[in-house]
């Protein structure tokens, strides 16, 4: 069974989506420009956590947050991806709470002079969604062996820096069937 969990606030998800949309066709060109001159190089976490608490019931609500930092010189672009999950019950008492750190690493070719203000619209977009996946799998899998019904965060439209939902999936309490 699924059980899809309350969003965080729809005008938090609002702000975070129009921040992170870049509307600029000048800085578009750039950001295509750099990511022309760049490589994807390593996608790996550097820190995570997950604590159970010792209250509530099972989670029915998850609040999703995420901070993104860039790093840019002559060879190298870095994205530094911090994502915290707080699961509550039913009772808005939290249940858990979960923290990622990923870091997204870029090989600038060819000499490249990489401008800083792409980098940070980059880190803020191709940056997050290319760690996305990796935050969503850690998630599930730290949710589940915290011996919670597993999270699984959902569909990341464009511009958003939230998932459009959040869900966890039931698990059953006896074992199945051969």
């Amino acid at each position: 069974m699924v059980r899809k969990m309350q969003p965080a606030s729809e005008a938090e998800r609002a702000v975070s989506a129009s921040l992170a949309a870049v509307d600029d066709e000048r800085l578009q060109a750039r950001m295509q420009t750099m990511l022309a001159h760049c490589e994807l190089a390593n996608i790996r976490p550097v820190e995570f956590s997950g604590k159970r608490l010792e209250v509530g019931g099972e989670p029915v609500a998850a609040k999703v947050s995420s901070e993104v930092a860039f790093a840019v010189s002559r060879s190298f672009m870095a994205n530094r991806l911090h994502w915290r999950v707080e699961l509550a019950d039913k009772e808005e008492v939290a249940v858990a709470e979960l923290a990622a750190v990923f870091v997204v690493d870029y090989e600038v070719l060819d000499g490249f002079e990489p401008d800083e203000q792409a980098a940070e619209a980059i880190a803020n977009s191709t940056g997050f969604f290319a760690a996305y996946p990796y935050a969503r799998e850690l998630f599930q899998s730290q949710t589940a062996r915290l011996q919670l019904n597993p999270l699984v965060l959902g569909l990341l439209l464009q511009g958003a820096s939230q998932p459009r939902a959040v869900t966890a999936v039931t698990l059953p309490s006896a074992p199945l069937d051969e």
